[in-house]
C-alpha cells in the first residue's frame, strides 16, 4: 500500500515508471539468489562458491562457467539489482522535476526511500533485506572492492539525489547536499537493517513494509535536513576542504559508469523553493 505522499509523487509524475525487467525462474536468477543470500549472511569472506552452487542447486561448474571468480559474483549481485533500482529512482526523478508542481524535500526523499518490494514485486522479502544489507556494508567498506562497487554502482544515482536535494534547497552549499544526502541514506540503511536490534532495543514490532515506517523515515530525514539548512545558511563555509567521497560528490566528479541512469539532471533553475 502507498503512502499519501507516494500516491502524490506518483500522480505528479504521471505514472510514467516502467517496471524493471527481470527474469526470474532461470538458473542465472538462482545463482544470483543464491549469492545474494549466502553473502548477505556470512559476508563476502564468509562464502564460498561452493556454498552458492548448493544454495543454488546447480553444479559448481556452472556458477564458475558465468562468473569466474568469486570476486566477479559479488559484484554480479550489485549490478543487478543496483541497475534496476538506479533506472526506476531515475525515471521518478526526472518526472518529478519535469512537472509544473513545486518538488520539495519530501518528494526527492519520497524517491530515494522507495520500498524495494515496490520495484521487485514478488520476490523474497528476505532477500531484498539482505541486499539492503550488502549494501550498507560496502557503503562503510575501506576495501578496495567496496570503493570499486560504491562508485561504479552507487555514486552516480547519489548524485542525482544531490542534485536534487540542492535545486530543492535554495541557498545551500552543495557539500551540505551531500551530507543531507549520506545522513538520510544512513537513517534508511539503520531501519532496513536486518539485525534485530531495534526488538532488542525495545521497538515494538513493526513490519519493513508497513507505511507508518515508511512515512516516518521520510519526515524524520525531511526534518534533520531542514535543520541542517538552517544552521548551515547564512553561516560561513567551513574552512576545511571535505575529503574521500564527500569530495567527489561535492564537486561532481564521481564516475559514470552507468550514464542512462544519471541524465537529466535537474539544476537550480528547477523551481524547488518550498
Amino acid at each position: 500500500m502507498k503512502t499519501e505522499r507516494e500516491k502524490k509523487v506518483s500522480a505528479r509524475t504521471g505514472n510514467s515508471v516502467q517496471e524493471p525487467e527481470h527474469a526470474p525462474g532461470t538458473r542465472l536468477s538462482a545463482i544470483l539468489n543464491a549469492a545474494e543470500r549466502v553473502f548477505g549472511e556470512h559476508g563476502y569472506a564468509g562464502a564460498s562458491m561452493r556454498n552458492i552452487a548448493e544454495e543454488a542447486g546447480v553444479a559448481q561448474a556452472l556458477v564458475h562457467y558465468h562468473y569466474a571468480t568469486k570476486d566477479k559474483l559479488y559484484e554480479a549481485v550489485f549490478e543487478r539489482r543496483s541497475s534496476a533500482i538506479n533506472q526506476h529512482r531515475g525515471k521518478l526523478l526526472d518526472a518529478l522535476f519535469a512537472s509544473e508542481s513545486t518538488a520539495t524535500v519530501e518528494d526527492v526523499l519520497t524517491i530515494a526511500f522507495t520500498p524495494l518490494s515496490e520495484i521487485f514485486h514478488g520476490e523474497d522479502a528476505v532477500n531484498l533485506a539482505l541486499y539492503v544489507q550488502l549494501v550498507a556494508s560496502v557503503s562503510l567498506g575501506s576495501d578496495e572492492r567496496s570503493r570499486r562497487i560504491r562508485e561504479t554502482y552507487y555514486d552516480p544515482i547519489a548524485e542525482r539525489f544531490i542534485d536534487a536535494l540542492h535545486t530543492v534547497l535554495p541557498g545551500i552549499a552543495r557539500e551540505q547536499a551531500v551530507w543531507a544526502y549520506l545522513f538520510s541514506v544512513g537513517a534508511r540503511q539503520q531501519a532496513h537493517a536486518l539485525n534485530g536490534r531495534a526488538m532488542r532495543l525495545g521497538a515494538r514490532d513493526r513490519a519493513r513494509k508497513s507505511t507508518a515506517h515508511y512515512s516516518d523515515l521520510v519526515r524524520f530525514a525531511a526534518a534533520g535536513i531542514r535543520e541542517l539548512v538552517r544552521n548551515e545558511t547564512g553561516t560561513n563555509a567551513r574552512s576545511k576542504e571535505p575529503e574521500g567521497r564527500v569530495a567527489k560528490l561535492s564537486s561532481g566528479r564521481t564516475k559514470k559508469s552507468q550514464a542512462g541512469t544519471v541524465a537529466n539532471t535537474p539544476t537550480r533553475s528547477v523551481r524547488g523553493r518550498e
